[in-house]
C-alpha cells in the first residue's frame, strides 16, 4: 500500500539530489523537472556552488546550505514558511531523534536476536550498486547510467555527467539526514546513499522506488538545461512574504 511520507521525509530525498563527488569548479545551475511524491510535476533550478547547494525535495520544500557559515535553511513552499539555524543546532535534534530509535532497535533485537541477526544478514546480502553500459545525453551531456537496490526496499537509478562537478555536502548532513526517517529500514538505506560512489559527475536524472516498514512511494528528476554562469545573489534568499517558524 502506498502511504503519504511523514513531515520530515523531504530529508532523507532531498539527499538523493546531492552528488558526492569532487570540489566544484564554478558554480552550476540545473534547470530540473520535478516529480513529486504525490505525484505532482514541477520545475525549478537547483543552485550548486563550492560553498552552497539550492535543491528541492519529495514534496517541493527546497533546502539551502551554507557550508561556510554552518547555516540551514527550509522552506515550505506550500505554507509561506522556513527555518533557519546553524547546522549544529539541527545536529543537535537529530542526536536527541537518533538515540530514540537505536533504543526502540535495541528493544526489537532483543526480542528475538537469531531472528533478527537473520533480517540483517538478509538485507545486507541484497545489496546491488551496478555501473551499466548504458548511456544517454541529457541537457546537451552525456550521461552513464548507475543502479542501486536493496532487496524490495529500494530500487533507484540515476544518470551521471562526468563532465560536472559539485561538492561534496553529504557528510556534513548526514546526521541530520538520517534524523528524519522513523524507521531503521529507512536510515540503513539513507547511511549506505550518503556513502554511495557511482565516481565523479553531478547526476542530471534519477527515478526511486521504495517501501520501509512504514512509508512507500516513488519519485524522479530529469535536468532541463544546465547553466555554468555565476549563480545570482538572489537564489539564496528567502521569500520576503514568508513566515520564520522555530522547531
Amino acid at each position: 500500500m502506498r502511504v503519504k511520507p511523514n513531515p520530515w521525509t523531504p530529508w532523507l530525498f532531498a539527499s538523493f539530489s546531492l552528488c558526492f563527488a569532487l570540489p566544484a569548479a564554478a558554480d552550476i545551475t540545473v534547470m530540473t523537472r520535478f516529480t513529486l511524491a504525490n505525484g505532482d510535476t514541477l520545475t525549478r533550478p537547483t543552485y550548486y556552488s563550492s560553498r552552497r547547494v539550492r535543491l528541492t525535495g519529495v514534496d517541493g520544500k527546497e533546502f539551502m546550505y551554507d557550508s561556510k557559515a554552518g547555516r540551514l535553511t527550509i522552506l515550505d513552499h506550500s505554507k509561506k514558511i522556513y527555518w533557519t539555524g546553524p547546522l549544529a543546532q539541527a545536529d543537535s535534534i537529530a542526536d536527541r531523534m537518533l538515540n530514540a530509535g537505536r533504543k526502540q532497535l535495541a528493544a526489537a533485537a532483543a526480542e528475538d536476536q537469531e531472528a533478527w541477526m537473520a533480517k540483517v544478514q538478509s538485507f545486507n546480502d541484497s545489496i546491488r550498486v551496478t555501473k551499466t553500459e548504458n548511456t544517454r545525453k541529457i541537457a546537451g551531456y552525456p550521461t552513464t547510467q548507475w543502479l542501486f537496490s536493496v532487496g524490495s526496499y529500494i530500487q533507484h537509478e540515476r544518470w551521471v555527467a562526468r563532465s560536472l562537478q559539485v561538492t561534496n555536502y553529504g557528510p556534513e548532513l548526514e546526521k541530520a539526514i538520517m534524523a528524519s526517517l522513523r524507521d531503521p529500514v529507512g536510515r540503513a538505506l539513507m547511511r549506505m546513499l550518503i556513502g554511495l560512489r557511482e565516481g565523479d559527475g553531478l547526476p542530471l536524472a534519477s527515478k526511486t522506488t521504495f517501501q520501509t516498514f512504514t512509508q512507500s512511494g516513488s519519485f524522479g528528476f530529469e535536468a532541463v538545461r544546465v547553466i555554468g554562469e555565476s549563480i545570482p545573489a538572489s537564489a539564496w534568499e528567502v521569500p520576503k512574504d514568508y513566515v520564520r517558524i522555530e522547531l
